[in-house]
This record gives structure tokens, sequence and C-alpha cells, in this order.
């Protein structure tokens, strides 16, 4: 013990205080729920919430989408006083640090954004799509006086590789001592002013000391655990297209080196879209030093024909529907539009939210595009296409543009939308039409639909099978081809 007071003593010089902390938010580790930035999206970390009107926090590096869009910085436990953003290009151009708002500065040339201040919550827009790498936020937290034990950041638990760890102690001026070991089996104690790092096995014990008090002990055991890599997202899955698509990858494993190949022989490392303008398979796998994930590919394919446009004016296509609130349905040239709860002005549709709120497409030829002439005040963004429906959809107040290739096209009501005019295109008279693998029941849409289809053809030892059922490319339909089709709708990928 008289060792261990000597040694503080000498570091009294190396006091300082512990007020402000940091929160690191890495892609791949810390992430929200989109992979397109065209939605909310949010994502928290030990009481720091971002928020975006528009991001893509489940991309590698994350996105915040451009136009204006509106991101929100909060905090539960202390005031924000600093956010540094490295990104992926430099200010002012292509994916660079382009926020504007209060408290933010980035410099021409730079790929650092740095907003200071001091506040629980602040808002910053990007004039233009900002793909980021790292977020730092420092913490102003509120000076603690009474000694408390130290905490490990992580704490415990495995890793692989190399694990960088820190400690941190809210006490203002304590110090924090950690040595290899458990309480009952102490090694050499160290002074704690900087990260470690952690390469195999091992266990470590922390205290934190202030004069002659001493806190708890804390013990934690880091356990190295064999590198394991994510296969790469495909965004969009498998799926038809009419004109071209570009296809987006992405890996939730931190650090992987994401390669693609278009013929599973000759590799290329992913450095951005890829673009598809004919049938086209792609195969992807990621890589962190000398592992690889398994491999797995999408297939895109190109759909011929003629394309004819119907659209619906609310001046004169008014169907069924009357300026009484109700549900409508209007049938214009093979396309039928049907609202749940909605209203026919003689110059707008309006739809409303409520429990049958819906709008809904089809038409016997594939429809590929809708296109929304939305209202001020009750935009296209008030709608959101329906879950398990395919497609993107994507919405510049107040107007909105659905595309992809399907027979039935669902969007739910979220608040109250009003059109001036709808416009659906359809591909007519398709030449040799060509499904998606997975689509069972043939309507251009991969979705839970299709494994009840299959099972029911299995049961009934149908003979007539779609090719598109052989998800596991073994020329034999049967219950492992429906096993594949499930982990395809959970995963977007489908594996080699």
């Amino acid at each position: 013990m008289k060792k261990i007071i000597s040694l503080l003593f000498v570091a009294m010089l190396a006091l300082s205080a512990w007020a402000d902390v940091t929160v690191t938010f890495i892609p791949g580790t810390t992430v929200g729920n989109n992979m397109s930035a065209n939605a909310y999206d949010e994502m928290s970390l030990d009481g720091v919430t971002i928020s975006c009107t528009a991001g893509a926090f489940a991309q590698n590096p994350y996105r915040f989408g451009g136009g204006g869009s509106t991101s929100t910085f909060s905090s539960t436990v202390g005031n924000i006083k600093k956010v540094e953003f490295t990104c992926q290009g430099s200010f002012g151009q292509t994916y660079g640090p382009d926020f504007y708002g209060d408290g933010y500065t980035a410099h021409s040339g730079s790929n650092i954004g740095v907003w200071q201040g001091d506040a629980a919550s602040f808002k910053l827009n990007a004039a233009s799509q900002v793909r980021v790498n790292k977020i730092v936020v420092t913490i102003a937290e509120d000076v603690v006086t009474e000694l408390v034990a130290p905490e490990f950041h992580p704490n415990g638990g495995e890793f692989s590789g190399s694990l960088e760890v820190t400690l941190t102690c809210p006490t203002e001026n304590a110090q924090i001592w950690y040595w290899e070991g458990t309480e009952d089996e102490q090694g050499e104690w160290h002074y704690y002013n900087q990260p470690f790092y952690v390469t195999e096995t091992k266990t470590f014990t922390a205290v934190s000391m202030k004069g002659d008090d001493m806190s708890e002990y804390v013990t934690v055991t880091f356990t190295k655990v064999e590198q394991t890599v994510e296969a790469p997202v495909f965004t969009p899955a498998s799926c038809t297209f009419t004109d071209r698509l570009d296809v987006t990858l992405a890996c939730a494993t931190p650090n992987a080196i994401i390669y693609y190949s278009l013929d599973n022989e000759m590799w290329s490392e992913y450095t951005g879209a890829i673009p598809v303008t004919d049938d086209l398979t792609i195969w992807a796998k990621a890589k962190v030093g000398d592992v690889e994930s398994e491999v797995v590919s999408a297939t895109y394919t190109k759909l011929a024909g003629t394309t004819a446009s119907v659209t619906f004016d609310a001046s004169v296509d008014t169907g069924d529907g009357s300026t009484t609130r109700s549900h409508f349905t209007i049938v214009k040239d093979g396309v039928t539009m049907y609202c749940g709860d909605g209203t026919v002005y003689p110059d707008m549709y309006r739809m409303y939210a409520s429990d049958s709120a819906c709008l809904k497409f089809t038409s016997v030829d594939p429809i590929i595009k809708i296109e929304f002439e939305g209202v001020s005040g009750n935009p296209a963004s008030n709608i959101k296409l329906a879950e398990g429906y395919n497609g993107t959809f994507t919405t510049s107040n107040p107007d909105g543009v659905w595309e992809g290739v399907a027979n039935e096209v669902l969007f739910d009501v979220t608040r109250q939308a009003r059109f001036y005019s709808i416009t659906v295109t359809t591909l007519s008279t398709p030449v040799d039409p060509q499904y998606p693998l997975g689509d069972v029941n043939h309507d251009y849409n991969v979705n839970i639909a299709d494994v009840t289809a299959l099972i029911d053809a299995l049961l009934s030892s149908a003979v007539d099978i779609p090719a598109e059922a052989n998800m596991n490319g073994d020329d034999a339909i049967n219950i492992a081809d429906v096993t594949a089709l499930i982990d395809y709708l959970l995963s977007g990928t489908i594996a080699e």
C-alpha cells in the first residue's frame, strides 16, 4: 500500500478533471434502420441520440440526405459541447461535411466538420448528401465530487483482432489505476492516462483514488474469439427492372472491405454503386484481414416491352368517389386505384389516416412507376410504401415517385395527403416476361406470400411449381427451398 501511495504522490502532477466524456458513433457498430437516405432514421448510444429526416444509419458510412434534410443531436446525460464529423469527402465536394447551422464550421479541402456550443439538443441541415465515417460527441457531464468506481469501455465481453480499452471516472480530479488480474490476484499496477489495447483473453481490475480514499474494485474479462465477417447486403435485393438500376452494397462488420464479381471468378473492390442496365447476377463477399464472409449473390432481370401511362386527374376521374368521406375506387385503362378512406373533390384527391386508410394500385400489366402531384401542406411524404411491397418511394415536397416492378402497389396513409393527379406507368405486352428468383406466385414481388404459395404447392404435390421456387439451385424443389426463401427474405441475399 505504501508503494501505491508513493506512486500516487508522483502522479499528482498528472491530475485532470474527468468531467468531459466522448461518445463515438462508428458505422456498422452503432446503426439505425435505413439503407437508403430518403426517410427518417435515428440511432442512440450512451444517452446521445442522432436523428435525421432523411438518413441512412444502417449504411457504412452513415448517410445524411441532402436538399436541406434536418438532423437533430440530443443528449440526456449532459449538454453537448462539441460534435466532430469525419467524412468520406471534403467540404464543398461530393459526400463532404456540407452541413450548415449555428455553431457549425467546416473548411474547403477538409473532410472534418465541427459543431461547438453548449446545448442538450441542436439541429443541423445538410446542403447535399453527407457520408460520415465517424461522429465523436463530447458531453459536459455534471461534476461529481463523491468518489465512485471507474468504468471500463467496453465493459468486458468478446472481441476479435485488437481491442481498444478506455477507463473513465466521473469524480472530479480522481485518478484511475488498473492491473492485469483480479482483486485477489493483483499484477503490476498501472496509472491510467491513455487507452490500452488487448490482443488476447485477459482479466483486468481497476480502482479510482482521490487522496487517501479508494473506490470499490471493478473487474472485467475480455475474451478473444475468432473473427467473423457478415456477408454484404444488396440494395435493392434481386428484382426485375425496366431501364437501369444502381445497386449498392453494405456490410455490418466494422472495417470490412467489400468485393464484388460479375462472374464469380474475377473480383473487384467495391467503391460505389454498380450500374445495371441488362440481365446481370452480382456476387459479393466481405473481408477483414484474411477472414472472408460467405459469398452471396443477387440477380437482376431486365423486362422488355412497351410502356403506357394512365393519369388519374381529380377534376375528371372520380370513379365512385364523392366529397363525402368514404372509400372509393377508380378504374381507368386497365389500372385500378383504390382508397380505403378518402374523398374526391373537383380539384384534388384526399386520403385520410385511419384504421381503414390505404392507397392501392393494381394492373394486369406490371406497374413500373407511380408519380404523385402533391399539394403543399399535405404532401406525398404523408404516405409510405406498405411493408412487404417492393420498389423505392422517394418524395420531393410536395410530390412523390414510386419505381419498381409490381402488379400491385400498396401505400399506408400516415397523415392526410392530397393529390391533384396521379400518373401510373405500366409495361404493356412484355416480351418473354421473366420473374425474379423467389417470385413463386408471379406477382413481381418477393415476400411472405411466396412462402405460403410454395408451401401450398408442396403440400398439394403440384407438378407445375414455377422454376423461380428453386431457391438453392439444385434443380429439385422441396422443403429446402422454403428454408432458403425465408432466409432470403430475412437477409436480402442468396447464400452460395
